[in-house]
Formats: structure tokens, C-alpha cells, sequence
């Protein structure tokens, strides 16, 4: 069964090119990251602009030393100064375990703060 996380990213079009050889590079990220019709995850392209790729992981093993899961980090990670055109939300089944990168899009994929409905 194993510990699952929820995880969205996306990357503004000045990094997509980089984020596709990334993609080129490894199987395993293509595996990982490809639609799924049925349950509505995976890569999309022209989601918030022309040109940008987002990409929605509902319930994955994101565990490090798993070789797709490196790559997306490093990615991630090689990019992490340039803020404004990357943005990565994760979290986990505990409540405090979250992780979010970069300002890209930052009103659109965020982590909604907890609070009283009636």
C-alpha cells in the first residue's frame, strides 16, 4: 500500500522546454506523468496559458529515490531561483506534511487553509 502524497505542478512557458528534455530523457517520468483519461491526472498542456504544462499526480508514491520521482526534484530543485515560472504543491496523508515551490500560478494550485464551514 504504501504512503501516498497529492501533487500538482506546473511550469510557465520560458522552462517548458527544459521540463520536456527532462521528459525525453527519462521513460520512467513519461510513464509517470502521462494523462490518464479515466481518472483525470497526468500532463496537460495550455492549462493556465499558451505554452504552459501542468500536471496532477491524485494519489502517488512520491518517494525519493524512486528514479521519475528524482528527476521531477531535480528539476524542480535546478529551478527553484526562478520562482515566477515554476510552481510545486504536495502533500501528504499527514495534515503537516506539505511541500510547495515557486509562484507560478500561485492563486490557481494551492493548498486551501483550513477554517470553520457552517
Amino acid at each position: 500500500m504504501g504512503y501516498r502524497s497529492e501533487v500538482a505542478f506546473a511550469i510557465a512557458p520560458p522552462l517548458v522546454d527544459k521540463f520536456l528534455a527532462v521528459m525525453a530523457a527519462s521513460e520512467k517520468v513519461r510513464d509517470l506523468i502521462k494523462f490518464d483519461e479515466k481518472y483525470k491526472e497526468g500532463i496537460e498542456f495550455d492549462k493556465y496559458e499558451k505554452g504552459d504544462v501542468f500536471v496532477y499526480l491524485g494519489s502517488i508514491k512520491w518517494y525519493e529515490g524512486y528514479e521519475e520521482i528524482d528527476k521531477i526534484k531535480e528539476f524542480f530543485d535546478e529551478h527553484e531561483e526562478d520562482d515566477d515560472n515554476i510552481r510545486f504543491v504536495r502533500i501528504g496523508e499527514d495534515l503537516d506534511d506539505k511541500e510547495v515551490m515557486g509562484y507560478y500560478q500561485e492563486d490557481t494550485i494551492y493548498i486551501p487553509s483550513p477554517g470553520i464551514h457552517f
